[in-house]
């Protein structure tokens, strides 16, 4: 039972890392000269709205935080549930942000990188739940 005991503090940092993840840069974008984050709002003439995706993807490792934390079954399977929204929503933003009309328009950075890996280690950690009751047997 320590695998268990050892991921689940350590999905607790995980949580508290993708939230910091957040804040380092993404993408750079050669056409415009900029580096993109989490946080970093820019509208483009088309429409395009890039940097918001730093605020769902805390919102949900924050919730992932707080059911990793307590110690119910049911917040275990609800915390499933997020990881896997979480997972997804990290893939759609890997995609939107990545995606470019032309080679070389886009620069990925490391932050673009852990956000997806780290949401993956989350699920991962989700289906190993740690319940202090399984110590007992």
């Amino acid at each position: 039972m320590k695998f268990k005991k050892i991921l689940h503090y350590t999905a607790l940092l995980a949580c508290i890392a993708l939230v910091a993840v957040c804040f380092i840069p993404w993408i750079h974008n050669n056409v415009t000269n900029q580096t993109f984050t989490g946080f970093n709002v820019k509208r483009f003439a088309s429409g395009t709205t890039l940097g918001r995706a730093g605020i769902p993807i805390s919102i949900l490792a924050t919730l992932s935080f707080l059911l990793t934390a307590l110690p119910y079954t049911a917040a275990k399977r609800t915390n499933m549930f997020i990881c896997a929204l979480l997972v997804a929503y990290s893939i759609r933003t890997y995609v939107v942000f990545t995606g470019a009309l032309f080679e070389g328009e886009i620069v990925k950075l490391a932050g673009i990188y852990l956000v997806n890996v780290l949401s993956i280690f989350l699920v991962v950690c989700s289906v190993f739940p740690y319940l202090k009751k399984e110590e007992s047997f």
